[in-house]
């Protein structure tokens, strides 16, 4: 089947994940519950300061992903997607770009300011250590997990939220594993080496040993979100063979918005 048809069967609740949209969202889902479950106020200058630089991240890791790869190597739709739009998603990137930096200078104070320019430079960084490389072996699933969470939390008014942004990067661990488990395939074409080239289940088993000392610490509204994302994970992690690996990146993802904005809802 040709790239066109292909898309024309892309589902609507697909396009989130193709077009990167579905990382802003988990971003700023959790970003709204740290503010609420630590009593600290939740502006929207910075909510969209993190959803547009969330989204710019993922996107030009995608496009570099599939820079210089034929369009036969790539397995997933997103991938596909990318490198058949490449040049238009380019521009779009750097008018994000553009419109992301000036309200950054705009809204946000000098510490907000510097916060976000370090999870910047570990953002290029883990992009570029990535690409260099993933060929060989890159843990990415640990730098992807240490920095969504650290940027999820970094433009909350201070203290920064150690406990809670630790708990939030090890749910993160988990889910990235469980994804990436899934698509080995995906990394293979790409020859894209990390983590999951591990055994799966010993990994898991570690990190949520960890997380369970952690999560004693964690405010309520925060252990009922990490409750409910790990319990909806594990479901998911069960019926793993009979789920598409399209669809199953996909739901492990929204496990991730919806838990915290159930969350929200229920304070």
């Amino acid at each position: 089947m040709g790239d066109g048809g292909e898309m024309s069967g892309i589902r609507w609740w697909q396009w989130p994940n193709v077009l990167a949209w579905d990382a802003a969202l988990v971003a700023l889902a959790w970003q709204a519950l740290l503010a609420a479950g630590l009593g600290r106020p939740w502006h929207p200058a910075a909510a969209t300061v993190l959803g547009l630089s969330v989204w710019l991240t993922y996107l030009a890791d995608r496009l570099f992903d599939v820079r210089q790869r034929r369009a036969d190597d790539l397995l997933s739709v997103r991938h596909r997607f990318a490198k058949r739009h490449s040049k238009r998603l380019w521009y779009i990137w750097f008018g994000v770009l553009l419109i992301d930096m000036t309200l950054a200078f705009a809204l946000l104070d000098q510490p907000q300011l510097n916060r976000g320019f370090l999870i910047l430079g570990l953002s290029a960084t883990y992009t570029y250590l990535n690409q260099r490389l993933s060929p060989r072996f890159f843990p990415k699933e640990i730098c992807v997990a240490i920095i969504f969470a650290g940027g999820s939390a970094a433009l909350l008014p201070p203290p920064f939220p150690w406990i809670p942004a630790l708990a939030l990067a090890l749910l993160c661990f988990i889910n990235c594993l469980m994804v990436a488990s899934r698509e080995r395939e995906v990394d293979a074409a790409l020859r894209v080496h990390s983590l999951t080239h591990w055994p799966l289940l010993p990994q898991m088993a570690l990190v949520s040993l960890m997380a369970v000392p952690v999560e004693w610490l964690l405010p309520p509204a925060h252990q009922i979100a990490h409750l409910l994302s790990l319990a909806a994970l594990a479901g998911l992690f069960v019926k793993r063979h009979k789920i598409p690996v399209e669809h199953y990146r996909v739901f492990a993802d929204s496990v991730l918005i919806v838990a915290p904005l159930t969350t929200l809802a229920l304070l």
